[in-house]
Formats: C-alpha cells, structure tokens, sequence
C-alpha cells in the first residue's frame, strides 16, 4: 500500500529519454531548449507533443502493490510491454511496463535496482508504449492568413480523380475576380463554368491548413493493396505554394471514421478523418454557380427574350452620362414600364433554374431564348431546349451545353411578365 515517485525529475538535470516498445527504439533527446526525435532529422516534428511527453514521463506518481519480490510473470513484467531509460546529470533510470489492468484502469511497472511492483495511471503508461511517429508533424498544406496572403495566389489548381467520376474534376484560379456571388476559381472539367463563391470558400479553403489525423509509419509499394491504395477512392492533386502534391485516399481504417492516405512528397503512411476530405463525395453539381450567367445591369442595354413564337425587346435607358446612379427608363415593344418593377423581373429573369449539369446536345428550336447585349457591344445568351421528359429543360449557354433545370421556371417567368406589363408587383420568390 501507499504510493511513491517512480520518477520526478526537472528538465534542466535530464539529457534524454530512451524507450524500446513493440512500435520500436527511439530516444528524445535535449537539443538546447528543445526536445528532438534523434534519426529523423528529414522530418517535422510536432514539438508540443514531445515535450508533453517528456513532461509525462518526467514526473510520475506509482501505488505499490508489493514491496518485494514477486511473480514478474503474472505481471507481464517477464517480457515488458515497454523498457524507458532516463539520463541525466543523476545517471539512469530504468523502468518497465507490464501487463495492463482493465479493472483499475493502470498499468504494472517495474523500476531496475529496486525489487517492489508498482501500477501507474494508464495515461502516464502509454506515452511508454506509443510509436516514434506519434510524434510527426502531421501537416501537410501550410495554413492560411487572410490578414496577409490571398487564397487565389496559394492555391491555383486542384484535380479531383474518382472512380465513380466520368471525367476528373478540374478546379483553378480564375481570370476573373470573385464577384457577390460568384467564385474566383472556376470549373473546368466535365465543364468550363462559374463556381459558387461560398461553396469555394469552403471547399477549397479546407485544403489551405490541410493535415492528416496520424502517421501510421514507413510506407512501401508493396503495401498498397493493405491500405486499400492499390484501388484508391480517390487521388486529389493540388498545386499549391509554388508545389504539386498527390494525395492518393485508400480504404477505411478499421472504426471507419478514417481513411488510409499517402503523399507524394513523403514516404509516410497517414490516416485522415473522412470530414477533412471534402471532395470525397463532391461532384460538378455540388460546386457551379446556380444561375447561367450574372449580367451587371448597369452595364445591359437591350435584354432580347423569346418564348416559344412571342419576342420582347427590352431597352434600358440612362441619362446623357449613362452613369450607373442615373435614372433608368425601360421600355418593351415601345412600352415603357416601371423602373422597379422592371429591376425586380430583371432579377428573377437571371434565376434561369439550373439544378444539374448536362452536357448532351439538343436539338430542335428553343423554348425560351435570352439575349443580353451590354453598352460595349458584346452579348450573352441564355437558350432552354425541352427534353424527352416534358418537365425538364436543357440549358445553353453562349451556345455551350451545360445544364439542366425544370421547365416549370417559363410559366413562372410568363406570369411574372404579364405582371410587369400590367404594372403589378413581381413576384421573385421562385
């Protein structure tokens, strides 16, 4: 009975701390004010975990169980689990790690040159048993300032590759800045499109700071089909900083919350949190911008529109100056409507409804025809082509195939219509 310090020394009298396990021999090692794992010099360390460590095994309180001799066997003290030796300005320490106690929740522990048993709280026996790689920095991206850099010059590109994906996902830098609601960064592949602003800002932002869960160890070849990177669930490549790296995603840890990953600046074998992954799951429906095109109306001087054999031509009119603060007179066939009303249609008009993307061709005449010609000459179209299933509608862009939507938006859109040239309010809530 009673209890005892196994150890309890300060860091300024120890130079290192060697521990020998079933994970391997390594030694902690004092290099000026800092600790150091010696034979991994090609490594980052995580620094706050090994002076943890040493902090643990520094300082540890035992109960004794017996104060002579006894059966090392029944302890699991025959073959310890673990040997750590502490040196320092004292000499040497020895202890050993036996068999673990379920019902007390501690471990059996030895100490070299005295006969007693001791047990110690699980959490200081375990920092005895982990692997040198516990101690890897595990980060892989460095992390983002918004204060100082921009995402856009960090991270330019990014591939996704997944079995279940036709074509590779194609993700990068735009030459357009990011607008109210559209992305800096663009897809590129299955389609050239917008992306949504929010959703690169979440997706893409997660890989700035990007690092896995643990390091597992040494990775080899001849190993893939263990972990699942034979058949990967995915190979993500992101150009980042100046740098390519690949990032091969293979099978499910054994709880399934993880997955097994590899990189390919290191020969280190990770495991990731599925939560981290964010293109896992993620297809071009998941990141375009909802609507086809997002024409600035102060920069719109006529929108063309054609539904089914009906046409309306829309003029908008500013001042001499033709300043965006100016009042806007807007007519259709020659007649002029309100300006308000006008700019809540004007609003709805551009939610085009695009649910999914489709690349196919459509053939046949247009349902529906959007033509935005701007001050400076140039123009936009947007085009809807009724597909075999009567509820939906193709959608093209600038003469380019891209998505799909629901044809209930042209009867909304012709009522609403009829409602700006009768003068009553508009409806946008679609």
């Amino acid at each position: 009975g009673g209890t005892c310090m196994l150890t309890d020394f300060v860091s300024g009298e120890v130079s290192g701390i060697s521990i020998e396990n079933r994970e391997g021999n390594y030694n902690i090692v004092k290099n000026g004010n800092e600790w150091k794992l010696t034979g991994y010099e090609g490594y980052e360390m995580d620094e706050g975990r090994l002076e943890t460590a040493v902090r643990n095994l520094l300082t540890i309180q035992a109960e004794i169980i017996y104060e002579d001799t006894f059966d090392r066997k029944v302890y699991g003290l025959e073959t310890p689990e673990a040997k750590v030796s502490i040196q320092g300005s004292f000499g040497e320490t020895i202890l050993y790690l036996g068999s673990f106690n379920e019902g007390t929740s501690s471990w059996y522990v030895c100490k070299e040159g005295e006969k007693g048993l001791f047990s110690i709280i699980k959490g200081k026996g375990d920092w005895m048993l982990y692997s040198p790689f516990v101690y890897f920095d595990t980060s892989l991206i460095p992390a983002f300032d918004s204060s100082a850099e921009r995402m856009t010059e960090r991270l330019t590109e990014i591939m996704i590759e997944r079995p279940d994906l036709e074509e590779p996902l194609r993700i990068r830098v735009s030459e357009e800045p990011e607008q109210a609601y559209t992305s800096s960064y663009e897809l590129t592949s299955p389609i050239h499109v917008k992306t949504s602003l929010k959703v690169m800002n979440e997706e893409v932002g997660s890989l700035l700071g990007f690092s896995a869960d643990s390091v597992k160890g040494w990775y080899q070849d001849t190993e893939a089909a263990a972990y699942g990177l034979d058949h990967p669930v995915m190979v993500m490549t992101v150009c980042h900083d100046g740098v390519t790296d690949i990032f091969t995603i293979g099978a499910a840890v054994e709880d399934g919350t993880e997955r097994y990953m590899i990189c390919s600046s290191s020969k280190l074998l990770y495991t990731i949190a599925e939560d981290k992954l964010a293109f896992l799951y993620a297809d071009a429906d998941d990141l375009f911008f909802e609507l086809a095109l997002l024409p600035d109306i102060n920069k719109v001087e006529q929108v063309k529109l054609k539904l089914g054999e009906e046409e309306f031509l829309f003029l908008l009119m500013r001042g001499e100056n033709g300043r965006d603060d100016e009042q806007l007179r807007v007519t259709v066939n020659g007649q002029e409507v309100d300006e308000a009303l006008f700019r809540s249609f004007y609003s709805f008009l551009l939610e085009v409804d695009i649910e999914k993307i489709n690349t196919n061709t459509h053939e046949g005449t247009p349902v529906m025809r959007i033509e935005y010609v701007y001050q400076d000459g140039t123009g936009d179209t947007v085009e809807a082509y009724q597909l075999e299933d009567a509820r939906r509608m193709g959608i093209v862009v600038n003469g380019e195939s891209d998505f799909e939507g629901r044809m209930a938006y042209l009867e909304k859109l012709r009522m609403e219509l009829s409602h700006l040239l009768a003068g009553e309010r508009i409806d946008t809530n679609w």
